[in-house]
């Protein structure tokens, strides 16, 4: 279906619905035949997963083997630090990303978003979870488009959509049908899609597809067929993992060629081989290695960065350059105002950052009408609205 070519009238009739929306029975019934407006979520990662990853690595599996060696030879001693070793480098990588996951999951259930529908002939503020194909939704100023939808009426609405497109550029939107079948996400302007977010204007519209189905869906789907990547840090340490392997390997054979041809008892000969295995694994580099990217991981979370594995802060260091051809796509998205300029010609500097209730106008008491009207216009003319919350500003 090309929703985009379809006149109001025509969608509404397909998607079963009307200008008056769904009524709470139908809406229960069509999210339990088509699921949530949701995109998958991976599984949460439990504790014994975290514990597990932190022994996935060649180098803890050289070091394991060296202790069961020692225990093998009776080098209880040597068996004890090397398995205290893996022991403390296990616990330190269990506690940072057992940290960082606990963060993740809590900002997970920050950004859950709303939506303003029509039910049962009524607004309606529901999550936007529980959107389904059918349901005529309203966007005003400052939301985020809950699904995608087919705009059934547009009033200066102008929507973001960076996100989808990479352009910066409001689009201004349309309701009216489009003649062209082949026109690309951005070209379709009677369509708003999920996750882009509404700069000015009102809009109404009848959601066309929810979760996967949606635009961002697809990405999404697209992006679960792309297996994990090895970050430069593992990839070092599995390369030095096995070249410690094969020297190791090659010492102790040699080692044991030439006792044994020098006519030592076989068990000396197994006893020397296996010593001089042990002590050439070092022992210490996995825990040394394991505290630096910690602190580093510490770091970052001083700096509001989550990094959930610890070799991957060790991958962002190993960047040089980072190329891009949009520099929205690298803001923080939050218009700040710096300056104003009174039509008289006096420039006053404005403090502060964001979206948040801090800083204010410099302006000397002369110019404190003329910069109160301007306030009271600005207001009055927009509908934001900027509240503080336990969590911080929104």
């Amino acid at each position: 279906m090309f929703w985009h070519t379809k006149p109001a009238q025509v969608v509404l009739e397909h998607l079963h619905t009307s200008l008056e929306g769904l009524s709470t029975l139908e809406a229960q019934r069509r999210l339990q035949a088509e699921g949530p407006n949701t995109l998958p979520k991976p599984k949460r990662v439990t504790l014994l997963q975290i514990i597990l990853h932190q022994f996935v690595n060649p180098l803890i599996y050289i070091l394991l083997a060296a202790g069961g060696l020692s225990v093998a030879i009776g080098e209880y001693e040597d068996a004890i630090f090397i398995f205290a070793v893996i022991l403390l480098n296990a616990l330190i990588g269990t506690y940072q990303e057992a940290k960082a996951e606990s963060r993740v999951s809590a900002l997970q259930e920050l950004v859950k978003s709303e939506a303003v529908v029509l039910r049962d002939r009524k607004k309606q503020l529901i999550n936007a979870e529980e959107l389904v194909r059918g349901d005529i939704v309203f966007l005003e100023s400052g939301t985020k488009v809950p699904a995608d939808l087919r705009l059934l009426e547009a009033q200066n609405l102008s929507i973001e959509e960076s996100l989808l497109t990479g352009e910066s550029l409001p689009v201004l939107k349309k309701s009216e049908p489009l003649s062209e079948d082949s026109l690309s996400v951005g070209d379709r302007v009677n369509l708003a899609y999920a996750a882009t977010h509404v700069l000015s204007g009102r809009g109404i519209g009848v959601v066309i597809a929810t979760g996967l189905a949606t635009e961002i869906g697809k990405i999404a789907e697209s992006l679960r067929e792309v297996g994990p990547q090895k970050v430069p840090l593992v990839e070092r340490m599995e390369r030095f993992s096995r070249k410690v392997g094969i020297a190791i390997l090659a010492a102790s054979g040699g080692i044991a060629l030439l006792g044994w041809y020098q006519g030592m008892a076989a068990a000396d000969v197994l006893f020397t081989a296996i010593a001089l295995a042990v002590s050439a694994i070092p022992e210490g580099l996995p825990v040394a290695l394991t505290v630096a990217l910690s602190i580093a991981t510490a770091r970052m979370a001083r700096r509001n960065v989550i990094v959930r594995q610890l070799a991957t802060v060790e991958g962002l260091g190993s960047c040089t350059y980072i190329a891009s051809d949009k520099t929205g796509t690298l803001t923080v998205d939050q218009q700040t105002a710096k300056k104003i300029i009174l039509p008289s010609g006096e420039e006053l500097d404005i403090t502060g950052q964001g979206y948040n209730g801090e800083g204010e106008i410099l302006a000397p008491p002369q110019l404190r009408p003329a910069v109160e009207a301007l306030v009271e216009a600005v207001t009055l003319c927009n509908e934001g609205v900027l509240r503080r919350t336990a969590t911080g500003w929104q």
